[in-house]
C-alpha cells in the first residue's frame, strides 16, 4: 500500500487533489480511498487530505502518519518542518515552488520534484488553484496514476470554462515538472 499526504490552505484544492486523484487510480484498476482533514474551514487557512492506494481494498480510514509520498500545494507549510513528520525514508517530495524548501535533518527523499502549480493555474484559470496542476505533476514524477486517468476523470469535478483549464493545468504540470533530487520513482503498488 501506497500513503501520500497532501498539505495545502484552503482555496488550494487539496481536498480535491486528493479525491480526482482517487478516482483516476481506480479507473486506472486500483483501489484507493481519500479523505480530507479540516482545521478552521476558512480560506488560506492549513488544510490536509489522505489518500491511500493500492491492489487489494483498503479497509483503513484513519489519518496518515508515515506517508510514502508528500504533496505540499503551499510551500510556507514545509518551512516549520511539520508537514515532513513521518515521511518515510526514501519517499516521494513534489512541492508547488519553482525549488524545494530545505529539508529538516534526517529527512531523506527518494524522488523529489518541483512544479510553479500555482503559477500555472493562475495562467490557466485565472485563480492559483494549484490542485490539477501539482496532479499533472505527480503522474510524471512517480508513475503511481496515468496522465490520460486523470484526463478522463476531471469532467466528473469541473464544467464550463473551468474544465478545459483544469485539463491545460494537468497536462502544463506534466510536462513542467522539474526532478531535483533521486531518480524517476515508477515502483507500481
Amino acid at each position: 500500500m501506497k500513503e501520500i499526504r497532501f498539505h495545502g490552505r484552503g482555496g488550494q484544492g487539496a481536498a480535491m487533489a486528493a479525491e480526482i486523484l482517487a478516482a483516476a487510480l481506480v479507473r486506472d484498476g486500483r483501489y484507493a480511498a481519500a479523505f480530507p482533514m479540516f482545521g478552521f474551514e476558512r480560506r488560506g487557512a492549513p488544510v490536509t487530505a489522505f489518500l491511500r492506494l493500492d491492489s487489494t481494498p483498503i479497509r483503513e480510514r484513519t489519518q496518515i502518519y508515515a506517508p510514502d509520498c508528500l504533496l505540499v500545494l503551499d510551500p510556507g507549510l514545509a518551512r516549520g518542518g511539520a508537514v515532513f513528520e513521518g515521511f518515510k525514508p526514501g519517499g516521494a517530495l513534489l512541492v508547488n515552488a519553482a525549488t524545494l524548501p530545505p529539508l529538516p535533518e534526517g529527512v531523506h527523499v527518494g524522488v523529489a520534484g518541483a512544479v510553479r502549480a500555482g503559477a500555472i493555474a493562475q495562467d490557466e484559470l485565472g485563480r492559483p488553484a494549484a490542485n490539477t496542476a501539482m496532479l499533472g505533476a505527480l503522474a510524471r514524477l512517480t508513475g503511481w496514476v496515468s496522465r490520460e486517468s486523470l484526463l478522463h476523470v476531471l469532467p466528473d469535478y469541473f464544467e464550463g470554462e473551468a474544465l478545459p483549464g483544469n485539463r491545460r493545468a494537468v497536462e502544463r504540470g506534466y510536462a513542467e515538472l522539474r526532478v531535483l533530487a533521486g531518480e524517476m520513482a515508477h515502483a507500481l503498488p
